[in-house]
């Protein structure tokens, strides 16, 4: 079977759980406070009583200090649902990056499957595949297979893979896993913050610290166009520049929308971005 993630880092995974900062909506029981009401031990709050009431539920307190009947309600605690939205697109295939991308698709996945939630990886290059939705460690197993077997090439419509993202099943938050090195990256922003979200910026080592001196000719891998440049120092600060300027306006564009931004190299631990820098923004515990 083809696999991701080594046993051992699924299995240090599997201690984390996903956060929802939203009521969900999930069909199944599981680990998240949803909006309907049902048997826990959370006490949620009261409502006046209706025959045919569980008699259970009625306070005897609050009868004996109001004259009412009340029945207590609880919490229902019910899976979410998640979609891990994966940027295929050919610049994606650069340095480290088509592995690390795998790697954490593969971990987000294990986090909510473990946590008794369902996931959705889907698959965003020329075309968006979305595929089905998971459960349990069988799910985990078909997770894998999808990304070990994927395709790093082409071009990526993320916008249009956030909105079929949303489109079936109840809500739930939605994670983004791109380098958003592409034109128009700020509509992605925007359509990803139409709801619980967060995008995971992944970065090539060499897309912060370029490792190229000399004359060159650089060719787009997404949309073939070329250009010719002089690579010194001058032009490498020049880059250091706008690469931090870009970045800046990335985090910016993101938390102003109210989507939690975490970036991660390609080089780092799969674990560092889950278990710490996740873990930190709230997203994961």
């Amino acid at each position: 079977m083809s696999t991701v993630l080594a046993p051992a880092a699924v299995a240090r995974l599997r201690r984390l759980r996903l956060v929802t900062r939203r009521r969900v909506e999930g069909r199944y029981a599981g680990a998240h406070a949803s909006r309907r009401h049902g048997t826990s031990l959370d006490f949620a709050d009261y409502r006046a009583y209706v025959p045919g009431d569980d008699p259970r539920w009625v306070d005897a307190h609050a009868y004996a200090r109001l004259g009412r009947l009340l029945t207590k309600r609880f919490e229902a605690e019910y899976e979410t649902a998640l979609r891990v939205v994966v940027d295929t697109s050919a610049s994606m295939g650069f340095g480290g990056k088509a592995a690390a991308v795998r790697a954490v698709a593969a971990g987000l996945a294990a986090v909510a499957l473990a946590g008794g939630d369902r996931v959705r990886v889907l698959l965003a290059g020329p075309e968006v595949d979305p595929g089905p939705w998971l459960r349990g460690a069988r799910g985990l197993a078909q997770a894998q297979r999808r990304l070990a077997a994927v395709e790093i090439a082409g071009a990526a419509d993320l916008a249009a893979a956030l909105r079929r993202a949303r489109a079936e099943g109840p809500r739930g938050p939605v994670m983004l896993v791109s380098d958003l090195l592409f034109e128009g990256w700020e509509d992605v922003v925007t359509e990803l913050a139409r709801g619980e979200a967060t995008l995971v910026h992944l970065l090539g080592r060499t897309d912060v610290e370029p490792d190229v001196r000399g004359d060159l000719r650089l060719v787009d891998a997404e949309t073939g166009a070329e250009v010719e440049v002089a690579v010194g120092e001058r032009a490498l600060a020049d880059y250091a520049a706008a690469r931090d300027a870009w970045l800046d306006a990335v985090r910016s564009a993101a938390t102003r929308r109210g989507v939690v931004y975490a970036r991660h190299l390609d080089d780092e631990p799969v674990e560092d971005l889950l278990a710490v820098r996740l873990t930190g923004l709230g997203v994961l515990a």
